[in-house]
């Protein structure tokens, strides 16, 4: 029974048609921030605070906090004195009106105080003003490890304005890391967090660059911003992801050049950059864009990449922040925002098909089953769960190394007893 026919069954009558019907309310579209600098009273005290942390950190007494940004972090001793890093050696507290701020009451009724916990000091510092301080604590000191003093600005640290080409990461000690090691090469932005947007001031930077490789943490919330928000609101914007790890920090660990990558990332996307007329941020149109479905390459102007596609999707089990794609028309990983391969780039890839509607190949015109050799055939080999265990990120017991079972089998395969 529809709504109609109930009302006219209980003899009610049906009430007029909102005057809503049909509409609806656009998203908010986004704007950037405005963020204004701390009062005076309260740089003074994030001044001496800054101070004195940067003398901690270099007593001679504990070289701990130091051995860390410089054998942890890979930073030298003129970055670490040229942003003033420094370290706080146990938990402080200071009344929150010597530094400007209202007063915030506990449930006691007593007032609270400002928190200022044991970790490196990271200021965010522009000329004689101390715009933010930002606390790294220890990791067993728990969460939150990143503690953003109250009263701190929270714009975007930006390193450089005037190279053609900007890097966005996360953590502020990974941006000091690629000024340091690139910052003849690219701008270096740190947001601060993966959700975080950008300011007035990085938007700006942003509209004169030519290319931003965003180059979030290699984890699910980095990898759903850099192709969910940068790629909607900024056409220029190309995802470059850390290797070897999460982070800029663990790509060093594992030995990765850091300009190396970085020049990598310039000459993967040369075409992007080389383009006369860069394309402004989307702001103030709605959320929603228009998702056409591509069957045919992109023109060769710009860059083709696998994404753009039918053969293109998202691998959901693999266990390798690197290769977060998959080929089904090669049938192999894939990095995400790679390059298209030569057939896509000619134009030779076929149309994909629905598999019901694969035609069958006649019996008679078979070719001869082949064996295909694989890691998954391989009693070696043990796979992790998941829904594709066949195709799976696993593990060689041979060898001791992880593999995919996609992978084409080792020598190993061949001794092993079948």
């Amino acid at each position: 029974m529809t709504y109609p026919e109930a009302c006219q069954y209980l003899g009610r009558d049906l009430p007029p048609p909102s005057s809503l019907a049909g509409k609806r309310s656009a998203k908010p579209s986004w704007e950037p921030r405005v963020t204004a600098a701390p009062g005076d009273a309260w740089q003074a005290k994030a001044r001496k605070l800054v101070d004195d942390s940067v003398h901690n950190l270099w007593a001679p007494y504990d070289t701990l906090a130091l051995d860390f940004l410089i054998k942890k972090r890979g930073l030298n001793e003129a970055t670490i004195k040229e942003f003033s890093l420094g370290c706080i050696p146990f938990d402080q507290w200071e009344p929150a009106p010597e530094w400007g701020l209202e007063e915030v009451l506990k449930d006691d009724g007593k007032a609270k105080k400002l928190w200022f916990p044991r970790g490196h000091v990271i200021p965010l510092c522009t000329g004689d003003q101390v715009l933010r301080v930002r606390i790294r604590r220890p990791k067993s000191a728990g969460d939150p490890r990143f503690f953003l003093v109250r009263g701190s600005d929270t714009r975007a640290m930006i390193l450089g304005t005037e190279k053609p080409v900007s890097i966005i990461v996360e953590s502020e000690l990974d941006a000091l890391l690629l000024h340091q090691e690139g910052g003849d090469l690219v701008n270096v932005v740190a947001l601060g967090n993966a959700q975080s947007r950008p300011d007035q001031q990085t938007a700006d930077l942003f509209n004169q660059s030519q290319l931003i490789l965003v180059s979030l943490d290699a984890d699910p919330a980095g990898a759903a911003e850099s192709w969910g928000w940068w790629k909607k609101h900024y056409l220029q914007a190309r995802r470059w992801p850390p290797l070897g790890g999460k982070d800029i920090a663990d790509m060093l660990a594992a030995g990765v050049s850091i300009k190396t990558w970085i020049e990598a990332g310039l000459t993967e996307y040369k075409d992007v950059a080389a383009q006369p007329e860069h394309p402004l941020h989307l702001a103030g149109v709605e959320e929603e864009l228009t998702v056409e479905e591509h069957h045919e390459p992109p023109p060769s102007s710009l860059p083709a990449t696998c994404e753009s596609c039918h053969w293109y999707a998202l691998n959901p089990w693999t266990r390798d922040p690197a290769l977060g794609a998959w080929c089904h028309d090669r049938m192999e990983q894939l990095v995400v925002g790679s390059a298209a391969c030569e057939k896509f780039r000619r134009g030779e890839v076929p149309p994909r098909q629905p598999y019901e509607q694969v035609p069958a190949v006649p019996s008679a015109t078979s070719p001869a089953p082949q064996e295909h050799v694989t890691c998954a055939d391989c009693p070696h080999f043990e796979a992790y769960p998941g829904p594709n265990p066949r195709q799976a990120w696993g593990k060689c017991r041979k060898r001791g190394r992880g593999r995919f079972g996609c992978a084409v089998g080792c020598r190993f395969f061949q001794e092993a007893d079948r």
